[in-house]
């Protein structure tokens, strides 16, 4: 059974690319920050997520984490739900985000900290809100499709990767377990699927867990660089009736590109060693 939902989940996510997503959950971006020495702080900004954390000892640090989905270049009142920009990567009706904090431990790799190990752990709270599908008749009313929920969250997150003042990039294996609540659905929401409704009050009948890897690549020089990161989020649960639903519930794939921001000692270091050779 478990090895036939996995296999559905890799179909829906292929699928997915030209289907109309309803997300109600939508993940975060994962913070890696690779960090190497006690005082060293990295902060980093996207469109939608701004992280930050800082190392406490030379093992020890903390992060803080946010995220605000919402759609740029639609306006509030544009929400046409045959729009086919939906897809698994674009939903303009979503709305919501998340904010969490974390502790964690970090460990280089190699005499010359080129590798780092970090595993952190933590927790937050958020809510996302969307729409049902409708269709173009005129004068509805969106509040009927609305689809709506809160939820609380704990995560473990194991990262691995290469740190270099020009070029960093990781691997992190996070693991989400959501807890969703105060669901709500819409009167005319998914009137005559009744499918797609029970899957909607199944999401909140246990709580959620995600397999959610990321790579994460960090191209510049010193302080501040290019970061890019493709995310995949995976549920473990099979608590839908419909493998399709997933995609619809549940964004699967995230692509952020933003900023980094490193303040740390060992770039002078690195410096230093570098004349010394």
């Amino acid at each position: 059974m478990k090895h036939h939902y996995l296999a559905g989940i890799a179909l829906s996510g292929i699928l997915g690319l030209t289907s109309c997503a309803r997300h109600i959950y939508s993940p975060n971006a994962a913070n890696a920050p690779l960090l190497k020495e006690k005082n060293e702080f990295k902060a980093s900004i996207s469109p939608y997520n701004l992280q930050a954390a800082f190392a406490v000892t030379n093992h020890i640090a903390i992060m803080a984490n946010g995220q605000y989905v919402y759609k740029i270049d639609a306006p509030d009142n544009d929400y046409n739900n045959n729009n086919t920009d939906n897809d698994l990567f674009t939903n303009h009706a979503l709305r919501g985000g998340v904010v969490e904090g974390a502790i964690g431990f970090f460990q280089p790799l190699d005499p010359k900290k080129k590798m780092v190990l970090d595993v952190y752990a933590g927790g937050g709270a958020g809510g996302f809100r969307t729409l049902a599908p409708y269709g173009n008749e005129q004068g509805v009313n969106r509040e009927d499709y609305r689809l709506s929920n809160r939820f609380s969250k704990f995560f473990i997150q194991p990262s691995i990767g290469f740190v270099h003042p020009i070029v960093e990039a990781a691997f992190s294996s996070r693991f989400s377990f959501v807890n969703f609540y105060d669901s709500y659905m819409g009167p005319k929401a998914y009137a005559n699927d009744a499918t797609a409704k029970a899957d909607f009050q199944n999401v909140a009948a246990k709580p959620t867990a995600f397999y959610e890897p990321a790579f994460t690549v960090r191209v510049g020089y010193k302080y501040v660089k290019f970061q890019s990161q493709l995310l995949f989020s995976v549920p473990l649960n099979d608590n839908l009736n419909s493998y399709e639903r997933m995609n619809d519930y549940f964004q699967q794939v995230v692509f952020t590109m933003g900023a980094s921001i490193n303040i740390a000692h060992w770039y002078d270091d690195f410096k230093k060693d570098r004349k010394r050779r």
